[in-house]
């Protein structure tokens, strides 16, 4: 073994270090010497200023040690902690040489001893940043944010100057691609421009991509024998830079599935140093070291599993939106269906007042000649039929009852319509006022959805007019259409004034409105309860400022449903023998009077059981009864002719009727129904058609 004996030249040590063993190596350190190779030790003569010029050194090298030589008289009595030996020069040669080897083996342990600590403590630095850099990727929940703290951190840890992101996308069909996603340089201009890469071995983020292993390149102009990739110098030639050492590391999920690629280029010897120019980065610029791989491998794990748990975050958020979204309708729908319901029992007393009124004036109409009276009486049949439509139109929103039978409704064709039917709103009348809209149409191949077209023609046209509403000075309305499973989607969107939440939430209530005076606050009403009337829902996303999407979701008809063909009219029966049955004194005046001036033979009651008492004693070629009576309603009456004799017709007139469906009323043994208020002439076809031998 070799130990290394230093001392100062002149000193009266020199005699004796010339007789050491040829292992010992000597060295001879002159007046302005403040460096030494370590470890090592330094032997002095016990003098004070050879003494104070070892201690300087040993303040600066941990791993020397120091041993004083001289004779009994010279050595102090009191030793110094930093000399590891105080020899007398008296001593055999043997044990002097084996002291200054047990001092340079102590100089060694030593200067493993702070090579170890050394060590330990950038270990546990670089922990700490791994630790912290965890904790800030796995916070940051924007992802565009997080991609590029992922790069900045990864480009720190191993002090790289520049380097790229790319992540794996999964292409539909199977296959995989990266895009490059960020890219950062401290030292050069760094523009970006989005491209994407194959996942093999034409490239190396690519290669790395495939294959899962990590690729530490000292200059990566120099290709390593072998290697099926290339470097791409379009970056380097564009911006004058010069890639030299490259470390490009897969980031893996804990499952080992290769989300990205982190592409580090050109280690720092200095993490602070800006290169000025390419022959400084080829002068500088070195290879990253092993130590490093590890180091960007883990920040690369840590980066995976951030970008997963952002991806399952967002995931989780859209979960959630879906559930709150669905609980907001389910609440939205209940209320509506409360305020129908409080609707409904107003109509119903409403359209039995409307009923006399609008039956008192035909039936008068019917009377007279005079030109004033039956100009005052058309007034009175007007102002009678604007309230029933009035009624009807508040009952809509929550109305179960289908006026015709579903049909298949190319939902394409129905928004060209409304364009078509609304366009004097948007084009001819805006024009004269110098207002200018764009009403756009993307709409994609879908399949026919069943419905009544009527009725939805009359949803969209709503939706198309409050959006011009939203719209006073001009903008751009937006019809769309896409498949979506077993649904259709209609997006109507415009660039209008938008709406709070508050306005949202309410939006759908009847006579709630915004315009003042010059709204209803029945349109969206309309459209709501045609839309769920069709096993639909209605989305509705605004903000202030922003704009208004409507986004309307209806069923695929499941098969071709033909439109009803229209049936022919039914010649009247005169002596037919008729029924009537209704609480209101007004309402059964009125029916009595009309079908017997059409030659019927009518007979009344004003309730339930007094109807059904007469059915069984006389007999009736039709029952004409109202649903909501005391004691046996409507549907008693039916249940009781139904069951009595099969094939006597019943019609049930009501004020209820726009809330009950066809299926409801033909399960309760009803045949034909006359919605409150009625017109004559409806109620007479009615009746030759309840009459009509089947």
């Amino acid at each position: 073994m070799i130990y290394r004996v230093s001392y100062f030249a002149g000193a009266a040590v020199a005699r004796l270090v010339a007789r050491l063993p040829d292992n010992y190596h000597r060295v001879t350190l002159g007046e302005a010497t403040d460096a030494v190779n370590t470890p090592a030790v330094i032997l002095v003569d016990a003098v004070i200023d050879q003494l104070e010029r070892a201690l300087v050194l040993k303040r600066r090298h941990a791993a020397l040690e120091i041993v004083v030589l001289g004779d009994a008289s010279s050595l102090p009595a009191t030793p110094s902690e930093h000399v590891y030996a105080y020899l007398v020069n008296t001593l055999p040669a043997g044990i002097i040489a084996q002291a200054l080897a047990n001092a340079f083996l102590h100089a060694q342990l030593r200067e493993e001893q702070e090579r170890t600590k050394a060590h330990l403590e950038r270990l546990t630095a670089e922990s700490q940043k791994l630790n912290a850099i965890g904790i800030a990727l796995s916070a940051e929940r924007d992802t565009t944010a997080l991609l590029g703290l992922i790069l900045s951190k990864a480009r720190e840890i191993t002090q790289a100057d520049a380097g790229s992101l790319y992540l794996v996308e999964e292409e539909p069909e199977g296959s995989r691609q990266l895009r490059f996603i960020v890219v950062q340089n401290d030292s050069f201009p760094a523009p970006f421009e989005g491209s994407t890469l194959p996942v093999d071995s034409q490239s190396v983020a690519g290669h790395v991509a495939l294959t899962g292993e990590v690729l530490n390149l000292q200059d990566a102009y120099a290709a390593l024998p072998g290697t099926p990739f290339e470097i791409d110098r379009k970056y380097d030639g564009q911006t004058s830079y010069r890639t030299k050492s490259m470390l490009v590391v897969p980031m893996k999920t804990p499952d080992g599935r290769t989300i990205g690629v982190l592409q580090l280029i050109n280690c720092k010897l200095d993490p602070g140093r800006r290169f000025g120019t390419r022959e400084e980065i080829e002068r500088e610029a070195r290879p990253f070291p092993a130590r490093f791989e590890d180091l960007a491998c883990s920040v690369a794990s840590q980066a995976a599993v951030a970008l997963e748990n952002n991806r399952l975050y967002a995931e989780l958020r859209a979960a959630l939106a879906k559930v709150e979204a669905s609980q907001r309708r389910i609440v939205q729908a209940e209320r509506l269906r409360a305020l129908g319901e409080m609707a409904g029992g107003l109509a119903h007393d409403f359209n039995n007042t409307l009923a006399v009124v609008l039956g008192r004036a035909q039936l008068l109409l019917n009377q007279t000649d005079d030109p004033e009276l039956r100009r005052q009486l058309r007034v009175i049949e007007e102002a009678a039929t604007e309230g029933a439509r009035t009624i009807r139109r508040i009952m809509e929103f929550a109305r179960k009852r289908r006026d015709r039978p579903f049909q298949s409704v190319e939902l394409n064709q129905l928004i060209r319509e409304v364009v078509e039917l609304t366009r004097p709103r948007w084009k001819d009348d805006a024009e004269a006022r110098g207002i200018s809209y764009e009403v756009r149409v993307e709409t994609a191949p879908v399949p026919p959805v069943a419905g009544d077209p009527y009725e939805l023609r009359e949803a969209l046209t709503n939706v198309v007019l409050n959006a011009l509403d939203a719209m006073p000075r001009g903008g751009q309305i937006t019809l769309a259409t896409s498949g979506e499973g077993d649904h259709v989607r209609c997006v109507v969107a415009d660039t209008g004034v938008g709406m709070t939440e508050e306005v949202r939430q309410r939006m759908f209530e009847p006579f709630f409105t915004t315009k003042g005076e010059k709204g209803s606050g029945l349109g969206l009403s309309v459209m709501y309860g045609i839309i769920v009337r069709h096993g639909g829902e209605v989305d509705v996303e605004s903000r202030p400022g922003q704009g208004t999407a409507f986004t309307i979701r209806l069923p695929v008809a499941r098969e071709p449903v033909a439109p009803p063909a229209p049936l022919a009219p039914a010649p009247p029966r005169p002596g037919a023998r008729v029924l009537v049955i209704d609480d209101e004194p007004h309402v059964r005046a009125i029916l009595m009077e009309t079908l017997t001036r059409d030659g019927y033979r009518v007979t009344v009651s004003g309730d339930g059981r007094e109807g059904i008492t007469r059915f069984d004693a006389e007999t009736f070629d039709l029952v004409i009864t109202d649903l909501g009576m005391p004691g046996l309603t409507g549907w008693d009456v039916a249940h009781h002719v139904k069951r009595q004799r099969p094939r006597t017709p019943v019609v049930l007139v009501t004020g209820w009727g726009d809330r009950l469906s066809l299926e409801e009323i033909q399960e309760r043994g009803v045949d034909f129904l006359v919605s409150k208020p009625f017109a004559l002439d409806q109620v007479r076809a009615v009746v030759r058609r309840a009459l009509v031998p089947r």
